[in-house]
């Protein structure tokens, strides 16, 4: 027999894997657990035990519903409910009220609950923001791409993204088709095709058509007498009117640019008409060779369509790349102040900083800043399934990622810069993806792996580290949402198809990427979004819990509680689920509880525990009075250390019988808990005061708690902690004395 001393200095390497039982020649395993449960690892360290979560409301109706965040600034974050052809906003931990009348304000959306979520229930809709918009698209590319706009706080508007200006599909070189327009300008013009062509998906896209010969328009050339006034000339692909003219004088020396208006080159003066093509707006399907529309106007395009269609027509037309039948985009993001789209393996990207523009010409040229569109290479035939900004534009598929950049770094992003390069082969699930600093989060294609993708300097191309590898167990059931809240604990949720919660604590600069699971009682977690609180100090983590109450199937909106409340106030300490508090006059009742009726709920009276209780008729009755009560769902936060190794004379404990016999456990901001152990051998830690009246806020306590523990001679030597009443506890780290058989 040998005496041992133990010691855990930390806990932030988080729940450990089964695989890692028996690894103690790594060094995780001393800061790891076996067991972590409702506690959240910290960066320097201890585990702090997680906040309950609030009750706010209910999802319209009890249906299934996901979230989106829309985050105007900092004060101004708003989590968006999207359900069954409906979105709802809640914003301030409150649900927005239409004030006439008091009824939660909802707009109509065009998504069906069947559209919001894939066959792996992940959610559908993929998003970007900038400022008061925000481009929304469908993952499956069979809803039109909405544009959702905050006009006023109980103002939202949503309308379909218009495509006036394209993307469209390249101009055939050897269509046999030609299409003529019945007028250059105007509205309710016929466009006929000679041959099959048109499809009614054409309805509320645009044509494009351009010159086949656009010599047979003689240029303008200075010092030169054009012609008669109204005749048309070129210069550098833009066509001009020649609107005014003395027949005696000859034309200027200062050729025509002008893209828009009048223009004069010294002595003629001239209008812009069009740059050898032109756009028609499609409003009506006649048949397949018929098709009426509205020419579109705009400074780059054009006033009107070139003569020459209406004249003798063109083969050199396109239609427009996004439309029911072919399908429409299926992930957005913001890359080089263009808006991109991605459907199937097409990329399309918008002019700069003109975020509905996708003409590929300013007036007649390509330019550094006309949009672009590219055929992204893969090896085998996936569509693309996410996407995400950083130093290149990174695309996730079903079997790799790859990345779309400059091909010259010394030149600007654009359409004759432009290329994809494959970059690894481990495969995405259809889920978007989370920036969190230098680092691209996605999860595997199984759902199970999180990997951290960063560039790699040293090998000059992106690379994917699970960061799993340590807690392969974590995410077992499958990621079907996940967010960042960066304030104040750096934290990845993740929503797992089980109902349960996973987070992780991610820190890479100081080694720290640690997991914990959490659960909340009797409740299945079915969507998660985090936003900034409303005083913009931490993130706000949101969820869709789904229950059962009095026998009915509920969905509640609920966010979790800052833990460190309790540090400025006793009373403050917020640890029970779906609950809420009563703050007023001494009262022994406790109305408003209904969310929660048949319901056996936990009870924190003026910082004190108070019995359980069961919810009847939407109230509780408390054995005594108090001020400041807290109502809600008991929940446990559970800590198990891996195998005690102190070593013994004989060599390293493990398999040795041994038994912890005194351990010290230092504490932080907490009250109460209990230790031992085995979960089912626990003893409350020591700190009961009994000079304090009963109902007498307890005190903080932070310090060292002595344990003295009851023998328990096995091979394992674990230590559990588990603080199961609603009050704080901080486990800073723990010592102990074990006695070894060797």
């Amino acid at each position: 027999m040998s005496d041992t001393n133990l010691l855990w200095s930390s806990f932030n390497a988080g729940e450990l894997s089964p695989l890692m039982d028996g690894r103690t020649d790594q060094e995780k395993y001393f800061s790891g657990c076996k067991t972590l449960e409702n506690f959240i690892p910290t960066v320097q360290g201890p585990v702090l035990r997680r906040g309950g979560t609030r009750y706010v409301g209910t999802t319209k109706d009890n249906g299934e519903a996901f979230f989106m965040t829309f985050e105007y600034s900092l004060d101004q974050s708003y989590v968006l409910e999207v359900g069954d052809a409906y979105m709802r906003f809640w914003v301030n931990r409150g649900q927005l009220m239409d004030p006439t009348p008091p009824d939660p304000y909802e707009i109509v959306t065009p998504w069906s609950l069947a559209d919001l979520k894939t066959t792996d229930d992940v959610f559908s809709l993929r998003a970007v923001q900038a400022g008061e918009d925000m481009w929304i698209v469908h993952q499956g590319g069979t809803v039109k791409p909405q544009k959702l706009t905050r006009v006023g706080a109980t103002n939202w508007t949503i309308d379909d993204v218009p495509f006036m200006y394209g993307p469209f599909e390249d101009v055939a070189p050897d269509s046999e088709i030609t299409v003529t327009a019945s007028a250059t300008t105007g509205t309710g013009i016929t466009l006929t095709a000679d041959a099959s062509l048109f499809r009614a998906s054409d309805v509320g896209t645009t044509f494009y058509m351009e010159l086949e010969k656009p010599d047979d328009v003689d240029p303008w050339e200075p010092d030169q007498n054009l012609g008669a006034v109204g005749i048309e000339v070129r210069y550098e692909g833009n066509f001009y009117e020649l609107t005014n003219k003395n027949a005696a004088v000859k034309s200027g020396f200062t050729p025509p640019t002008a893209l828009y208006g009048d223009v004069k080159d010294g002595k003629y003066s001239l209008t812009y008409l069009h740059s050898g093509y032109g756009m028609v707006r499609i409003t009506g399907f006649t048949d397949d060779q018929h098709v009426t529309g509205d020419v579109v106007v705009a400074a780059v395009v054009g006033t009107q369509l070139p003569a020459q269609i209406a004249a003798g027509g063109t083969k050199r037309w396109a239609r427009a790349t996004f439309n029911d039948d072919d399908g429409w985009p299926t992930g957005v993001v913001f890359f080089r102040d263009r808006l991109a789209y991605v459907r199937n393996r097409k990329l399309c990207m918008s002019f700069v900083r003109l975020f509905d523009d996708f003409n590929r010409y300013d007036g007649p040229d390509v330019t550094k800043e006309t949009a672009l569109t590219l055929d992204i290479t893969v090896d085998r035939a996936d569509a693309i399934r996410w996407m995400a900004p950083t130093k290149a534009l990174l695309l996730g598929y079903a079997r790799g990622e790859l990345a779309v950049k400059e091909q010259t770094p010394q030149s600007v992003f654009a359409a004759d810069n432009a290329f994809t390069d494959p970059q690894t082969d481990y495969g995405s699930r259809y889920l978007e993806p989370l920036r969190v600093g230098e680092a691209v989060l996605f999860i595997q294609r199984a759902g199970r792996k999180l990997r951290e993708m960063k560039y790699s300097y040293e090998i000059d191309r992106y690379v994917a580290d699970d960061l799993t590898v340590l807690a392969e167990h974590i995410l077992g059931p499958g990621v079907v949402d996940m967010d960042f809240a960066q304030e104040p604990d750096n934290l990845v949720w993740c929503a797992l198809e089980d109902g349960t919660l996973a987070a992780m604590t991610y820190d890479r600069k100081r080694g720290v990427v640690s997991w914990a699971r959490h659960a909340l009682v009797d409740g299945a977690v079915k969507a998660l979004a985090c936003i900034s609180s409303p005083d913009a100090k931490r993130d706000d983590l949101w969820l869709v819990v789904e229950r059962e109450i009095a026998g009915a199937t509920v969905r509640h909106v609920e966010y979790m509680e800052d833990p460190r409340l309790v540090e400025t106030d006793v009373t403050a300490g917020f640890y029970v689920d779906s609950g809420l508090t009563y703050e007023g006059p001494l009262t022994t009742t406790i109305t408003g509880l209904s969310h929660l009726e048949g319901e056996v709920v936990d009870i924190l009276a003026d910082g004190s525990p108070h019995a359980p209780q069961i919810v009847d008729g939407g109230s509780i009755t408390l054995d005594r009075q108090a001020q400041v009560v807290h109502v809600g769902k008991g929940f446990a936060s559970r800590m198990q250390t891996m195998r005690a190794e102190g070593g013994s004379e004989a060599g390293p404990a493990q398999t040795k019988r041994k038994s912890i016999c005194e351990l010290y456990l230092r504490v932080l901001n907490t009250i109460g808990g209990a230790a031992g152990p085995s979960f089912d051998r626990l003893d409350d830690l020591p700190g009961l005061d009994l000079t304090v009246p009963i109902g007498t806020p307890p005190e903080l306590f932070s310090g060292d708690r002595n344990l003295v523990m009851p023998a328990d001679f096995g091979t394992d030597g674990y230590v559990c902690v588990e603080q199961a009443q609603p009050l704080p506890m901080t486990l800073v780290s723990m010592t102990g004395r074990a006695t070894v058989n060797d």
